[in-house]
């Protein structure tokens, strides 16, 4: 995502961020491989917890529903939460995530106003601007 987010968009510095070491080792081999290794800052975090609070104008989240082999919503309502306390006021959150956890009602209730911009039957995107 990181490195489409780079190439669509030459003008945006991005900071991606994981908990996983390998995924964090795949963003910055897959930014090197597209060229873009010089806008993409890669860091291994948990739950936006080393970003200043309302200092982001845009995050885009794919929220895990997995602990182990057990589907918990618990981490995605975590990282939304995160979310809400480091997007500008205004700012806004791009989430992709699995149709059947319908997250819109939560999404608005943490961050505030979301839009649908897409769904199938096995993905939905949506845009919630912060309050």
């Amino acid at each position: 995502m990181s490195a489409y987010l780079a190439l669509a968009h030459p003008h945006l510095s991005v900071h991606a961020t994981d908990q996983s070491a390998s995924a964090t080792a795949s963003t910055v081999a897959t930014a090197a491989a597209n060229g873009v290794a010089d806008r993409i800052r890669v860091s291994r975090d948990d739950a936006l917890s080393s970003l200043p609070d309302a200092s982001a104008g845009a995050i885009v989240l794919n929220p895990p529903f997995h602990i182990g082999s057990t589907v918990h919503a618990g981490i995605a309502h975590r990282l939304f939460d995160a979310c809400t306390r480091v997007l500008a006021p205004g700012g806004e959150l791009w989430t992709v995530w699995n149709s059947h956890l319908r997250y819109r009602p939560v999404l608005e209730r943490t961050i505030g106003p979301t839009v649908q911009l897409a769904r199938s039957p096995r993905f939905t995107v949506t845009r919630s601007t912060r309050r």
